[in-house]
């Protein structure tokens, strides 16, 4: 069957969205989801976005509509990307499988998806942010920018490895529970409200990153070095300043490592301050964003 055929159209308030077969992970199908605007007469790049959930749970879906709208309207279209989720895949498979993707759209997702231009950039939320940075920097097609929200680089940071004080607030999670959570074969999307559970449980044992990982050491092939950083395209970064999961130094030594990056810090004890506080806080810094993609797409 020819891939066009497989992909359906939906509408949705002043953007269209297509839903596209990526490729597959041992039997597991990866697809995207396609934003473009409706009446945008240029085309502008493409955002490919990964989600957040600390690779453990969360979906492709995850941004918020007025976000897209925002988006869209400038001029952007956004492809929202499946990845393998942890446990079930470790770090090595999901990082293979996102490379994967980025390879697919900058070899076939200019032709299935009919755009006018090839040029992309990475963004991410939160573990996202995370995957967005690591592939930018590995890319064989470098994008055009990055975007990072609320997203880390180095997987050594001390409260990545303790249990967290923000997470021990919680009732404890127990190990039954956690392995009730875990399926006996790859998936790509959750219920977050039950595999975040998983999240809660490894980040209040403090040990995240091994579980993620499958390696005690995973430091020395996916951790961001600061000549990897210095390399790195145009970055947008943004992060809020009392950040209770991931420390707001990651931001902000991300800053301080790439030459050509925006930092945006919002007053906020949200790490996902743009779900939450999409009117006080997101749509601004979103309004931010999509004027520095006007700048960088000018260049």
């Amino acid at each position: 069957m020819d891939r066009k055929a497989l992909i359906k159209l939906n509408d949705s308030s002043g953007f269209e969205c297509t839903t596209v077969p990526v490729h597959t992970v041992d039997g597991l199908q990866l697809n995207g989801t396609f934003y473009r605007g409706t009446g945008n007469r240029i085309y502008k790049g493409t955002i490919l976005y990964l989600h957040g959930g600390g690779l453990i749970f969360g979906h492709r879906e995850d941004l918020p509509e007025p976000y897209i709208s925002l988006l869209t309207e400038s001029g952007y279209g956004l492809l929202a990307l499946d990845y393998p989720l942890a446990p079930e895949s470790k770090l090595p498979d999901i990082m293979r499988s996102i490379g994967r993707s980025v390879e697919w759209f900058v070899r076939e997702g200019p032709h299935i998806l009919n755009l006018d231009r090839s040029d992309y950039y990475l963004m991410g939320r939160s573990a996202g942010g995370y995957l967005a940075l690591y592939h930018a920097a590995h890319a064989v097609v470098r994008p055009r920018g990055v975007i990072a929200f609320y997203g880390y680089y180095s997987l050594n940071d001390p409260g990545f490895h303790v249990p967290g004080r923000h997470f021990l607030q919680y009732p404890r999670v127990s190990d039954a529970t956690m392995r009730s959570l875990a399926a006996d074969s790859p998936v790509a999307a959750s219920s977050s409200e039950q595999r975040y559970l998983l999240y809660l449980a490894v980040r209040q044992r403090g040990n995240w990153i091994p579980f993620v990982s499958g390696d005690r050491n995973p430091v020395r092939d996916y951790e961001l070095t600061k000549q990897q950083l210095a390399g790195l395209p145009a970055t947008f970064i943004a992060a809020a300043n009392r950040d209770p999961d991931v420390p707001v130094r990651q931001s902000k030594m991300l800053h301080k490592y790439i030459p050509d990056s925006e930092l945006h810090l919002v007053d906020s004890a949200e790490h996902d301050f743009d779900r939450t506080q999409t009117n006080e806080l997101g749509l601004d810094v979103y309004r931010k964003l999509a004027a520095w993609l006007d700048r960088n797409s000018e260049l």
